[in-house]
């Protein structure tokens, strides 16, 4: 059984993703001064929506930014995840194309897209094929510098967003605030996720080790939605171990008539749920409540979390530390470094063939 308060268990991160999660709130402030320096497309000031086309990580700043402008902004603003955009991109949208290579297919695919419609356009990215062509076309480039997987670099694709929308009036952020969320994570992670703190003491060791060996589910609500689905992402990408990821209430309306053959799936499955008590709809924590007790009746474990912080954002944050450190703990259970995603090298060197 691994040890995970042994250093020498830290080895196999040859790549060095526990350092890259345990920065994230640091790179937030850091992201967010650099952030100042984007550029704004002259028609930004007049779009009636905004869209984010992003993939992977990438994607996951368009989650959190969507999240927050649903609560504030009266523009509404859509994350893409594929080959084309909404038939109602027109020169009234806003379209960030989020690609932190440059190189993704699909967002390559996006921008063509969105300048046939005339949109107002930015792109966000280290370079590659995006940054040529935006460059090229005149289309102003938000130059990511900072250097990890691109699921790490999740700081640096949200600050840009995190700009736009406080320049446009979408949100209401200021560079406290964001100083505030990214402290408040480090507090969290130096305080009890990070590797020198022991097992017996350490949260996020805990539940790996509860979640190791099971196909863990995970469940968050209103802004915590987006954070479910990356813990499921980091789950796979840094654990190298398959999960999922649901919302309520509408899980309540389908997925837990499944808890017919509970008695089995408790022994390979476990649920794990991202509340925020003090922040969620009264009704919405009930179904919490409700929710996870037809999960224990039926022998499934259930792990509850709650997520705290000053801000939506920063509880944005500090559940993003649960998922980032739970996977990175479980590549450690699993053997593997969390770093190297060879299923997706095959599967791109696959559709180049």
């Amino acid at each position: 059984m691994t040890n995970l308060d042994d250093p020498k268990a830290l080895e196999i991160d040859n790549a060095g993703m526990f350092a890259r999660v345990r920065e994230l709130g640091t790179e937030l402030i850091r992201a967010w001064e650099l952030s100042e320096e984007l550029v704004l497309p002259p028609g930004a000031s007049d779009v009636n929506n905004v869209v984010v086309a992003g993939m992977g990580g990438s994607a996951t700043g368009g989650d959190y930014f969507a999240a927050l402008c649903a609560i504030s902004s009266e523009v509404p603003v859509h994350v893409v995840r594929g080959y084309t955009l909404p038939n109602y991109v027109s020169e009234r949208t806003l379209v960030v194309i989020s690609s932190y290579s440059g190189d993704t297919e699909e967002l390559l695919s996006c921008y063509d897209d969105a300048w046939k419609r005339g949109a107002q356009l930015i792109a966000a990215t280290k370079g590659g094929k995006l940054g040529q062509r935006a460059r090229g076309d005149g289309v102003p480039v938000y130059t990511i510098t900072y250097e990890s997987q691109p699921r790490a670099a999740l700081a640096h694709s949200l600050a840009p967003l995190l700009r736009i929308g406080e320049r446009l009036g979408f949100i209401s952020l200021s560079t406290a605030d964001v100083r505030a969320a990214g402290e408040e994570h480090r507090d969290l992670v130096e305080g009890e996720f990070v590797p020198e703190v022991v097992e017996a003491a350490n949260p996020a060791k805990q539940l790996a080790r509860a979640l190791h060996g099971r196909l863990p589910l995970v469940l968050g609500a209103e802004h915590l939605a987006s954070v479910a689905s990356r813990f499921k992402n980091q789950v796979a990408e840094n654990g190298k171990s398959l999960g999922g990821a649901d919302i309520l209430p509408e899980a309540d309306h389908n997925l837990v008539v499944g808890l017919g053959t509970g008695k089995k799936a408790g022994e390979s499955a476990a649920l794990v749920t991202l509340e925020a008590p003090d922040t969620y709809d009264p009704r919405v924590q009930k179904r919490f409540d409700v929710t996870c007790q037809l999960f224990e009746e039926d022998g499934v474990p259930v792990h509850r979390l709650t997520v705290g912080g000053s801000s939506i954002l920063s509880q944005l944050f500090q559940g993003t530390a649960w998922g980032d450190y739970v996977s990175c703990y479980l590549a450690l259970l699993n053997g593997v470094d969390p770093s190297p995603v060879p299923q997706i090298v095959r599967l791109k060197a696959a559709l180049a063939g």
